[in-house]
């Protein structure tokens, strides 16, 4: 791999205890992807690889939940800066973007779950409707965009909650989606192993390789999404 390469996996763990049976394998998925940058979801810390340095999207995101599970974490081989979380919206405790030190010069992690169609609709707060809460943090993804500098890389990583091209979703939710990713390329997107995904990653930078996983090993299910790593390298002029 170019030295100048990194390698940005994620991965939904639909919850996947630490111990158990699930644990162990979950993790070793995680580890295997030997990710420069790792985005987890509906996760715990307990499941990331050892080392290097994790924030997280915060522990409120409008649901009970046990106190150490997070809807994102972000890992990154290298430190962490300039964190910002959104707090409010149908964003909160679902988004974190931090810049990474990078070798070949500082990126922008922005790390995502984007809630799910029916979230706080008939569970959690109950008082929204189908996508509200989805369509919610894309506007706010929107706004939080164009406060980066452009001059700085920017990755995008995490669940999506939308199979791209669309499938079952409704056109209105597929566009605005299309919308707001289309400052970036999305890498994930399309005919891929194990895919349709919905796990995703999309940048401004150059894919040189795409590997997925299966949330299943032989008999054993270990998330209902699929994982995903990806090799990004600068935009060659």
């Amino acid at each position: 791999m170019d030295s100048t390469e990194i390698t940005v996996a994620t991965w939904n763990t639909e919850w996947a205890p630490t111990a158990g049976r699930r644990g162990p394998h979950v993790r070793e998925r995680l580890a295997d992807a030997s990710a420069d940058i790792l985005v987890v979801t509906e996760g715990s810390r307990g499941l990331l690889p050892d080392g290097g340095y994790v924030v997280d999207a915060g522990n409120d995101w409008g649901y009970d939940d046990k106190p150490h599970h997070r809807k994102v974490l972000l890992r990154s081989r290298w430190p962490l800066t300039d964190v910002d979380r959104l707090t409010t919206g149908g964003g909160a405790g679902r988004v974190v973007t931090a810049l990474t030190a990078a070798p070949a010069g500082p990126i922008r992690i922005l790390a995502v779950c984007i809630p799910w169609a029916r979230a706080h609709v008939s569970t959690g707060r109950r008082d929204a409707t189908a996508w509200s809460e989805h369509l919610d943090c894309l506007d706010q993804l929107d706004m939080l965009a164009p406060r980066f500098d452009p001059s700085t890389p920017t990755v995008v990583a995490g669940d999506f909650n939308q199979r791209i091209p669309r499938v079952l979703q409704p056109a209105r939710v597929a566009d605005r989606l299309a919308e707001v990713m289309g400052r970036w390329t999305i890498h994930t997107a399309g005919d891929i192993e194990h895919g349709p995904l919905i796990d995703h990653v999309a940048s401004n930078l150059t894919c040189t390789g795409v590997r997925t996983w299966s949330g299943h090993v032989a008999e054993l299910k270990l998330s209902d999404h699929s994982g995903v790593v990806c090799r990004l390298a600068p935009v060659r002029h």
